[in-house]
């Protein structure tokens, strides 16, 4: 097995996960690390098998499965620099910032506590992109263009190599993981639609999705997304269109449209994402968020014309 070229020098890692490599001499520069050590000592043997030292990693963003390998690379390359944005910063060095997140900034639960939620070992960032905007940076003599891209996550970015390939992280995901998982994980959907829009007004001579690979056809993936995303929100308003539900009895009625596994883990995201359209729905004021005897109630105070 050895790297797959996509295009000039830019490369990605055959397997689960699309991690990029592009290739500068003998050097190489990751875009994200895996999801854990032995995802990362793979990585590791393919790009020395190029002939490579790996001398730095832009992450996209913090979740696990894509900074996990990142801890036992500095180890194992002591000089390897880190690149992150200020948001994604600290999820990447506290393995409990993540679990502490999701549980609102309590004490997180043993459930949380995994490689699911968050990397198991800490990292350094060495160099925190900021301000988060669309701009260049220079990483180790090499011009990237790194592009916000929110939604999925809060900090999250695009990367793009001299030779116009974009790295997109998890901004899209390919046809498996997107007819797998009906109900996509984001954090803010206004964030994630406008990063549909700029992807699609990107020229860009290559694609790489790191749940997928080279994608096809950029500008269907990104119309199946919108889609997507436009009947989650319906799915979601019609469960408060009679009545009142709470956001615990919205997220179970979601976990069963969508058949998503009952476990601490699935529920979580679930919940998360729920909250990330009632955020959407109620900046939209297609409904409001009032608290009735104790409990927290989503009602519905309007409709979208169809």
């Amino acid at each position: 097995m050895s790297l797959s070229l996509v295009r000039g020098t830019s490369y990605v890692c055959p397997g689960v996960f699309a991690v990029g490599v592009y290739v500068h001499g003998n050097t190489a520069i990751l875009i994200d690390s895996g999801s854990d050590e032995s995802s990362a000592k793979n990585i590791t043997h393919l790009v020395q098998s190029a002939g490579c030292t790996i001398t730095a990693i832009i992450q996209t963003h913090a979740h696990a499965d894509h900074c996990g390998g990142t801890s036992f690379l500095q180890k194992k390359f002591p000089q390897v620099r880190v690149y992150a944005t200020y948001d994604e910063k600290c999820l990447i060095e506290d393995p409990l910032f993540a679990p502490r997140c999701f549980c609102g900034g309590a004490a997180p639960f043993l459930g949380l506590q995994n490689k699911s939620i968050a990397p198991q070992r800490a990292s350094a960032v060495t160099d925190v992109i900021t301000p988060y905007q669309d701009q260049r940076v220079d990483v180790c003599g090499v011009p990237f263009t790194l592009v916000t891209l929110p939604g999925h996550s809060s900090g999250a970015i695009g990367v793009i190599t001299p030779d116009n390939v974009l790295y997109c992280g998890d901004a899209i995901v390919g046809p498996v993981t997107f007819n797998k998982h009906p109900f996509l994980f984001y954090t803010n959907i206004g964030d994630a639609l406008s990063s549909f829009k700029k992807l699609a007004n990107k020229a860009v001579d290559a694609c790489v999705i790191y749940h997928g690979g080279l994608d096809s056809d950029h500008a269907a993936t990104l119309q199946q997304h919108e889609a997507r995303i436009l009947e989650t929100r319906a799915a979601i308003l019609s469960i408060v269109k009679d009545q009142g539900a709470s956001i615990d009895s919205i997220t179970q009625s979601v976990m069963k449209m969508y058949a998503i596994p009952n476990n601490m883990v699935a529920w979580t995201l679930t919940q998360t994402t729920v909250k990330a359209y009632l955020a959407q729905l109620e900046a939209e004021k297609n409904i409001e968020l009032v608290v009735t005897d104790g409990l927290l109630v989503v009602r519905a105070v309007s409709f979208p014309k169809q």
